[in-house]
């Protein structure tokens, strides 16, 4: 089948679909968590583990999809991930008891994640490293519209469609995607990428394990990210049941709280060019810190007051919006020979200590902000001590193992 050259505009609009769809399928029911709930006899806290279930599902296909793209190509493990998170959202909609609804959404994390790694190594293999950043700081401002609008859009169509009609949403989107990448997107995988057998698969991932340049962004990235997360698996019924806003309220409030994340990563593009990724990181650890602490202030202070977590959770965001594009971008630059599985394993590594921080503060939930804040905190102080002790004694390029392809098509 030939394809038509994308332009550059159709990359990215292309690219940030495909990289934001596990956050628009993540986000979008956030408001409907209190109404499944109640259909399914269950309570919030066992709903939350279709979020546990669905970042466990996200880290697997993760660390599954690099090597099996580094193997078989961009193309066809995309496609195959989109056909499953096609079936399992049609399942999700279809689903008649509570331990079903959670079954496929571990299912349609597993085959919809995928693309979370195949988008950006196709980043790293069709742009050199400026277009990188200046594409990735695109991306991840487009991103953060995501959780701002799919709330919203979900609170907007509950009443209309009930919670099942945004899975078969979201179904559509997959089936969509899985078109556009059918009929638009190249094989991007150099030439020059042999694939990697599978018996050195565990030798490649212990290489990178005891690499500490790639751990110290791998596990800042899940750090930072677990600093927020237990503010969207909280939010939902903390907000709706425990200050009374409606699921229409609530989505304008998540989304203006997860506009933070739009300024940081707005402030990356225009500051990746100026600094060194590794100093815009330790300037947002330190915003991440002080948003930590406001949010122990205010919600002491005005426990009563939704704002008291808000305000402080926009300061986190915005911490996050600059650190995950900065370790995005610095992490796979030595691995251009094993960049599927490079990236596979780093972005597991971030939601596996997600669904980590997800499981806890699920287990913790009592209807108070005590697990938010708890977690947040534990979060916010492992991104520091993970941070400092990983100081690498060279540069990062000196410390990376030697898989750096310097040769990449570009645009």
């Amino acid at each position: 089948m030939t394809q038509r050259a994308l332009s550059l505009g159709s990359w990215l609009v292309l690219l940030t679909v495909l990289i934001g769809l596990p956050r628009i399928t993540l986000d979008m029911h956030l408001p409907a968590l209190p109404a499944m709930a109640d259909y399914f006899q269950a309570s919030d806290s066992q709903l939350q583990l279709t979020l546990t279930l669905y970042t466990l599902g996200s880290a697997i296909s993760l660390l599954v999809s690099g090597p099996l793209t580094d193997r078989f190509g961009r193309r066809p493990v995309l496609l195959a991930g989109l056909a499953l998170y096609g079936l399992a959202t049609l399942a999700c909609a279809l689903s008649d008891s509570l331990a079903v609804l959670i079954t496929a959404r571990l299912f349609q994390a597993l085959g919809g994640c995928c693309t979370t790694v195949i988008g950006r190594v196709i980043v790293r293999d069709h742009f050199d490293r400026n277009e990188q950043a200046r594409l990735l700081g695109l991306i991840s401002m487009a991103m953060a519209v995501s959780p701002m609008a799919a709330p919203v859009v979900g609170s907007l169509l509950l009443p209309w469609f009930g919670w099942r009609g945004l899975f078969l949403l979201l179904g559509v989107i997959g089936a969509l995607l899985y078109g556009a990448v059918y009929r638009r997107l190249p094989e991007t995988r150099p030439a020059h990428v042999a694939a990697t057998p599978p018996g050195n698969l565990l030798g490649l991932y212990g290489q990178l394990l005891r690499d500490r340049y790639f751990l110290r962004y791998a596990l800042a990235i899940g750090c930072v990210y677990s600093t927020y997360f237990p503010f969207i698996s909280e939010s939902s019924a903390l907000l709706q049941r425990g200050f009374g806003l409606s699921a229409t309220a609530y989505a304008l409030v998540f989304a203006a709280t997860i506009s933070g994340y739009m300024l940081g990563a707005n402030l990356f593009r225009r500051l990746v060019l100026r600094f060194e990724a590794d100093r815009l990181i330790s300037a947002a650890i330190a915003l991440n810190v002080a948003g930590s602490v406001l949010l122990a202030v205010t919600t002491s202070a005005w426990a009563q007051q939704w704002l008291a977590i808000v305000l402080p959770m926009v300061v986190i965001m915005v911490s996050v919006g600059l650190v995950i594009p900065a370790c995005q971008l610095s992490v796979l630059q030595p691995y251009g020979a094993i960049a599927g599985t490079a990236s596979g394993l780093f972005f597991f590594i971030q939601m596996f200590l997600t669904a980590i921080s997800s499981g806890i503060t699920g287990w913790l939930s009592d209807g108070t902000s005590q697990p938010l804040l708890i977690m947040t905190g534990v979060a916010s102080i492992l991104l520091v001590a993970t941070w400092m002790t990983l100081h690498p004694k060279q540069s990062g390029r000196a410390q990376a193992p030697s898989h750096e392809v310097p040769s990449r098509t570009r645009v």
